[in-house]
């Protein structure tokens, strides 16, 4: 199967959706509702190959016929198959749910101080209000983790929703590159996300929690992209309630994953 598409609307289209303000990298995906623009820069980017797999993923359509068969037989009118739909569904609620750990603002929150008691040398005992880092680095952990899971899962999508919203987590977090590396993660050229231990437990944890808690942060940011992928993945599923299989038995051909009816939250 050939896709013929004149550079300047497969342009648009793929990227019709990216918002990104460089003035305020803290903005919540939801604060833009105008049209995107694109500088040289922005291109720049794009060709440098920062969205090369997310692109390369959206182009391969057009190179798999035999595939792209087997995949609406085995989903009827969803446009990614039962494997890619349960995988985008999978990692997106797993980022929603470390992101969500991260940027909880109760008094449960992983950045609520905890009191710790120290000893001088006289024996004279201290308490202070201090960070537990271990377990700060354990929820980032989780949350780069479950980061990666996504970008690879929507690298095999053929749903142009998820490839949009998967390159516009991507190109949302390049603008806090520098914040990040400051905590000990950066931004591979597959565009998945690594953290080293040792840097990020001698930071300054109030930077992670700028980073990384409330609904202005980051990770919120990349929360609010999951949901929308798992809320594309939702609807694909739902195009097909189930299938007939080649015995020619009627069967759900999502039962066995358990997330036909999961909230996207």
């Amino acid at each position: 199967m050939a896709i013929n598409i004149s550079p300047k609307s497969d342009y648009s289209m793929l990227f019709s959706s990216l918002q990104t303000n460089s003035n305020n990298v803290t903005s919540s995906i939801f604060g833009n509702t105008s049209s995107s623009s694109f500088s040289l820069s922005d291109y720049a980017l794009i060709k440098s190959g920062s969205y090369g797999k997310l692109m390369k993923a959206y182009y391969a359509q057009g190179d798999s016929k035999s595939n792209t068969a087997v995949n609406k037989l085995a989903t009827g009118s969803a446009t990614d198959s039962a494997a890619t739909i349960t995988s985008l569904k999978s990692s997106s609620n797993s980022l929603n749910e470390a992101a969500a750990a991260l940027t909880d603002t109760s008094k449960k929150s992983v950045f609520e101080k905890k009191d710790v008691t120290t000893k001088d040398e006289f024996g004279i005992e201290t308490t202070s209000k201090e960070y537990d880092t271990d377990a700060i680095y354990d929820k980032v952990a989780d949350f780069v983790k479950s980061y990666n899971s996504v970008v690879s899962a929507s690298a095999k999508s053929d749903n142009t929703k998820v490839l949009s919203t998967a390159a516009n987590m991507v190109t949302q977090t390049l603008t806090y590159e520098d914040i990040l590396n400051k905590v000990g993660i950066t931004i591979g050229e597959d565009n998945n996300l690594a953290v080293d231990e040792k840097k990020f437990k001698e930071s300054d944890m109030s930077t992670v929690k700028s980073l990384m808690n409330g609904v202005t942060s980051f990770a919120y940011n990349v929360q609010s992209k999951a949901s929308f992928i798992n809320m594309y993945a939702q609807a694909d599923a739902a195009k097909t309630s189930g299938i007939y299989a080649q015995n020619a038995l009627y069967s759900n051909a999502y039962s066995s994953s358990g997330y036909m009816f999961d909230s996207m939250f």
